[in-house]
């Protein structure tokens, strides 16, 4: 019980039904007085902490100050206008204290169902800072000394072995091999490094043994400036406003003040003008206007749309988007534009043999040579069917192709360069994919091509937000003729290539100037732009941590079409707030005008306070019941778009 808020609320229960049952039962004035203002200080301290740190700072119209004044109101209404002879000796004597320790109790649990959604569903973004490199091998004077990466000056000498990330921005100045750079660049198919070769902290070394030197600081690579990009990102928008805040700054004045005019002009003109006497008319009126304020507190607001939010991140993740906060729904409700990575977002991440431009023996033959290595290109030739091919030797010629024996023929595999080098007569072929040309024993046996596998659901998705009006574009940072062949395929709008981290930033903070604009990714790199967007889409089921905990939606089962499920939920659970709103202002500014009108139309007579209760929790279990429809959320279904 860590959150201040549920202790509030239970020390609150704790004074409070001891306080209702002397009250109701037949207890003394001095005894369910004590109780239930111990019970309202126990769960209106917070609030009172902050309306009074608020109203130093000049904020002074916020929900805290109205719902301080509110439950204060009804404690000065109950001690200073009953009847000491029978109603505060009489059973039930506390009604309008009992109210005002009600106004704190609903307003406390509304505002811990509200963190709690936050708290479960958001790790703290300081976890990213834990991705970084935690050490780098320098070389100095021949030695291997392992150290922390911002003791690494400009100019060292690094080393990087298979499997282990690149610390520091730098250059290849010995050893080869290839080098994954999707987490940084997005680029699909890993990079072939030699000497000369630049190389980004952050990318993994497949294999073979790299020295680098360094060519700029930790503290300005690639991945320092990432984690730089996403602390600065969510940081501006943790300094959002609550709609709660925005609306009590409208709100609470305005009750304000018809209060203070209730309590002043009809006393004023019952005095001079009607000749009325003075302490009547004052009681009265600052009774009705006490009343008013008791009247006015949002109860039914501040337990619903929290309640809403809670059940609609509920809702959202039965169908695998996990949404990390009640802040997520306006704006994914509201998007016009969704801006997509590539490679594990709308494509696999994985490849796959696309085109077969050669027979089936020579496919075979190719496809047990490249049984003999493991990287991407190499596994994607080797799953096609051998057919009882043996491949007695293998040679793979660094970044170029292989060379193999299979079934005593000799097998030459690769670039279009490589191929003339290998003395093979061919022709390059026009595709954006990667492509393997193959000879056996001197003779050009044709190409195949190997793509990233695009996802089975991109299209729908992609053409769901056609649909709904919601322009797509692709920001990656592949090469662009890959990046078009994806867009083509799947139908997006717009596309933009050879991007890196920061160039997504600006690329999505551009777009926002349309609207609301999203932003689905997967990968290191991604953790920035995911940050920066509006909304922040991150593929959870494949997807890198920094992904996932720099995004504020988080798609369970990497399908893209959970995206446009997710946004119509977004905007179902707009609406059910919206319409707890409305109807719950609608019922308080018809009690408030009661409240005001009964006075005057029957001479005088008080307004029945439990008009006012009655009201407010009827209004509240209505909303309540209301929010609760938030719960349910349909799933994508591709014939609603076709």
């Amino acid at each position: 019980m860590k959150d201040k808020r549920l202790i509030s609320v239970i020390v609150g229960l704790v004074f409070f039904i001891p306080a209702l049952l002397t009250d109701k039962i037949n207890g003394t004035f001095a005894a369910y007085l004590t109780l239930y203002a111990l019970a309202w200080a126990a769960a209106a301290w917070s609030v009172a902490y902050k309306a009074a740190r608020n109203i130093s700072r000049g904020i002074i119209f916020d929900e805290n100050f109205l719902m301080l004044i509110a439950s204060v109101g009804a404690f000065v209404i109950n001690i200073v206008f009953s009847d000491y002879e029978t109603e505060l000796n009489a059973p039930g004597g506390g009604e309008a204290m009992m109210d005002g320790v009600l106004v704190m109790l609903l307003y406390q649990v509304g505002e811990y169902f509200q963190a709690l959604a936050v708290r479960r569903s958001r790790k703290s973004i300081k976890k990213l800072l834990s991705m970084r490199p935690d050490s780098a091998v320098v070389l100095r004077d021949g030695i291997e000394t392992e150290v922390d990466p911002e003791e690494v000056k400009t100019g060292e000498l690094t080393v990087v072995r298979a499997g282990e990330r690149i610390a520091i921005d730098g250059v290849v100045t010995e050893g080869s091999g290839y080098v994954e750079t999707s987490a940084v660049t997005g680029e699909s198919v890993p990079a072939f490094v030699k000497p000369g070769s630049e190389v980004k902290s952050g990318c993994i070394a497949v294999d073979g043994l790299l020295t680098v030197r360094t060519t700029k600081d930790f503290g300005e690579s690639t991945v320092s400036k990432m984690l730089r990009l996403v602390e600065e990102a969510s940081d501006k928008k943790a300094k959002q406003e609550t709609f709660i805040s925005a609306f009590a700054k409208v709100y609470t004045p305005i009750v304000c003040a018809l209060a203070l005019a209730v309590a002043v002009i009809p006393s004023l003109v019952g005095i001079f003008a009607m000749d009325l006497p003075a302490s009547q008319m004052w009681s009265q009126w600052i009774y009705t206007a006490l009343s008013l304020l008791v009247v006015s507190c949002p109860c039914a607001l501040v337990i619903s749309v929290p309640l809403t939010f809670f059940s609609g991140i509920g809702g959202a993740s039965r169908i695998g988007v996990l949404m990390k906060g009640s802040d997520c729904f306006a704006p994914l409700a509201a998007t016009k534009t969704i801006a997509f990575d590539k490679t594990g977002t709308i494509t696999k991440g994985s490849f796959a043999v696309r085109d077969r431009r050669t027979d089936e023996s020579s496919l075979s033959a190719l496809a047990a040579a490249e049984s003999k290595f493991n990287h991407p290109i190499a596994l994607a030739l080797s799953a096609e069917n051998t057919k009882g091919c043996v491949c007695t030797s293998a040679e793979d010629v660094s970044g170029k192709g292989i060379r193999a024996v299979v079934d005593g023929h000799n097998i030459t595999a690769g670039t279009h360069a490589f191929m003339l080098e290998s003395g093979v007569d061919c022709k390059d072929a026009d595709t954006p994919y990667t492509v393997v040309h193959i000879a056996i024993d001197g003779e050009y046996r044709g190409y195949v091509t190997v793509a990233d596998e695009i996802k089975e659901n991109s299209k729908d998705a992609v053409d769901a937000c056609r649909k709904e009006g919601i322009r797509t574009v692709m920001l990656t940072g592949d090469r662009p003729e890959v990046a078009l062949a994806v867009a083509r395929e799947v139908g997006l709008d717009e596309v933009r290539a050879g991007m890196l981290p920061q160039d997504k930033v600006a690329a999505v903070r551009e777009l926002e100037l349309g609207g609301k604009t999203a932003f689905c990714g997967d990968g290191i790199n991604d953790a920035p732009v995911l940050a920066a967007a509006d909304v922040g889409c991150a593929m959870g089921g494949l997807g890198s941590d920094a992904a996932i905990e720099a995004a504020d939606v988080v798609i369970m089962n990497d399908d893209l079409t959970s995206v446009v499920a997710g946004r119509r939920h977004a905007k179902k659970v707009i609406r059910i707030a919206t319409e707890n709103i409305v109807g719950s202002l609608a019922v308080k500014i018809v009690i408030m005008i009661l409240s005001v009108l009964i006075p005057v139309v029957t001479v005088l007579t008080e307004f029945p306070l439990w008009i006012a209760i009655l009201g407010d929790v009827g209004v509240c279990l209505v909303a309540v019941a209301n929010s609760m429809r938030a719960l349910r959320c349909k799933k994508f279904t591709a014939k609603k778009v076709r």
